[in-house]
């Protein structure tokens, strides 16, 4: 790498300890960030261009040892939640599970320490087949908020291809819950929430790519999420 060329690039100490890591040159990656200044989603999202004229190399047998994908599952009490948001109805205030669970993840990642911490990447709604980006849900007001996702889910923005730390999906009310789910291209993590029918909890199921976010970090951000949601006053502040 040009030490030179690099020490001019704005890159996040996070994203530099990520490429350093995947032996990634930093002027190979461009930068979504303010400026072009490189964030932790854009090391996560980088894909390889062949050289031309060049074969690809055949893909590897799968190894479950090579295997760097966990899952891990917990089941959230809504009553909380469900009580405020009746209450804030009442008063002309309506809010979805949707805002809930985008302000929630982020959140989630701001109280995540030191290397893990991934709060300065967006995090990406699941809508069918396309996904809408969020890039600041942990500090931006939930009217705000809800107003962005309404007005995603009104247009046919598609932010498939951009790099996010983490993709989002609801699954209609049901009682049967996935046990597992495959990541998402460009995404370290992958959020399935499904509501019960009578609407009381939710079983949420986070699947990480253990190279991005290991064990320790992946199962503190899911317990981060599940304490913002169980006391949700918070995250209205």
């Amino acid at each position: 790498m040009n030490v030179a060329v690099a020490s001019r690039l704005a890159v996040s100490p996070y994203a530099r300890r990520l490429a350093r890591d995947r032996n990634l040159p930093l002027e190979a990656l461009r930068g979504s960030g303010p400026d072009g200044r490189i964030l932790a989603a854009d090391v996560l999202g980088f894909i390889p261009v062949d050289a031309p004229g060049e074969l690809p190399a055949a893909a590897p047998a799968p190894s479950i040892a090579a295997s760097s994908v966990a899952a891990f599952a917990t089941s959230i009490a809504l009553g909380a939640l469900r009580e405020l948001l009746a209450a804030l109805e009442s008063s002309g205030k309506v809010f979805d599970i949707d805002d809930i669970l985008l302000r929630a993840a982020g959140s989630a990642f701001i109280e995540m320490s030191g290397a893990a911490k991934a709060g300065e990447s967006p995090v990406a709604l699941e809508l069918g087949n396309r996904q809408v980006l969020f890039a600041t849900t942990s500090g931006m007001p939930l009217t705000s908020l809800r107003a962005m996702r309404l007005a995603a889910q009104a247009d046919a923005r598609d932010d498939s291809q951009r790099p996010a730390a983490l993709s989002v999906r609801l699954l209609p009310p049901s009682d049967i819950r996935p046990v597992m789910m495959p990541l998402l291209p460009g995404r370290a993590m992958r959020l399935t929430v499904s509501v019960g029918t009578a609407g009381d909890q939710a079983e949420c199921l986070v699947t990480a790519d253990t190279a991005s976010f290991d064990e320790t970090s992946s199962t503190a951000w899911l317990a981060a999420l599940k304490s913002a949601v169980e006391h949700p006053l918070r995250l209205f502040v």
